[in-house]
């Protein structure tokens, strides 16, 4: 969801310790802020669903992490400054400070060597991560200064599947930048225009009937949903908003993203503007 060290990138080393190869079977080469990761005996591999697996501990402790490993409950644990990863060996999960995050393959025991996900795991300690297929190379760039607010890298999703009821989401992409500095930052989105997407209305049924909801309050994130704000396809709006505004291919959507520092109680707003995509038609209600 997805930057540890205060390493300035050095682009010229990063390149030059990638040199394209030609043969597919050639080593796997790591480098952190251009300088290569030395395996001394087991090294890094490409598994079956394509994911690059490493030496958890040469990797880790490169980064300036500490890395125990428990033989009983095959788990280790990776320790940086506030941040606690526990990983067991097997499973598609993780857990950073007791959130879970779920990979997409699962770490192995290989050589007498605990082999993880390398892009999960460098991307739970704040690093970045690239894949040079030429050159066979992952390239990991740590984090600059820790920045009290962050550029925020905001991102307007669309659905890829008529399943999908969302209209459109908007996330944060580098909400963990954020939690670095202060574990305590909210966030809110306030529709500038169309204002109608501010409230929605909702049938809850015949007890409760329709209900009212503001979407520009403030929330936090997670690791494992940065989503901000979302609307969906069918109750966009109020039932009276609907009835006289229609979304369309195209249009403008405007809103301002309030950022809150619970940790000092500082603000900071941010405005943006997007062209709305439809994809899919809007479901329609009956009253």
């Amino acid at each position: 969801m997805k930057k540890i060290l205060s390493i300035i990138l050095c682009i010229a080393m990063n390149f030059a310790v990638c040199i394209p190869v030609n043969a597919e079977d050639s080593k796997i080469t790591v480098t952190l802020d251009g300088n290569e990761v030395m395996f001394p005996d087991a090294q890094p591999f490409v598994d079956a669903r394509d994911r690059t697996l490493v030496p958890i501990r040469f990797v880790s402790e490169a980064m300036g992490a500490e890395v125990d490993w428990d033989n009983n409950t095959r788990t280790v644990t990776i320790r940086k400054e506030k941040d606690t990863i526990k990983y067991t060996i097997g499973n598609a999960k993780a857990f950073i400070n007791d959130e879970m995050v779920v990979f997409d393959t699962y770490g192995i025991v290989k050589e007498e060597r605990t082999f993880v996900p390398l892009r999960y795991i460098s991307e739970l300690l704040y690093c970045d991560v690239d894949w040079d297929k030429s050159a066979r190379c992952v390239k990991i760039t740590s984090p600059g200064a820790i920045e009290k607010f962050p550029e925020p890298e905001i991102k307007v999703n669309f659905p890829e599947s008529e399943w999908d009821r969302r209209m459109f989401w908007i996330t944060l992409e580098n909400a963990r930048e954020f939690e670095r500095e202060c574990p305590n930052y909210e966030y809110k989105i306030e529709f500038i225009s169309p204002i109608e997407f501010n409230e929605f209305e909702q049938d809850e049924g015949a007890i409760v009937g329709w209900e009212k909801y503001n979407r520009d309050e403030f929330k936090s994130l997670t690791l494992t949903d940065n989503t901000i704000v979302s609307v969906g396809r069918a109750f966009y709006s109020t039932r009276e908003n609907m009835k006289k505004f229609k979304p369309t291919e195209g249009m403008d959507v405007s809103y301002k993203l309030t950022v809150l520092r619970k940790c000092s109680g500082e603000q900071r707003e941010y405005t943006y503007t997007e062209k709305l995509s439809l994809p899919y038609p809007l479901i329609e209600w009956e009253e």
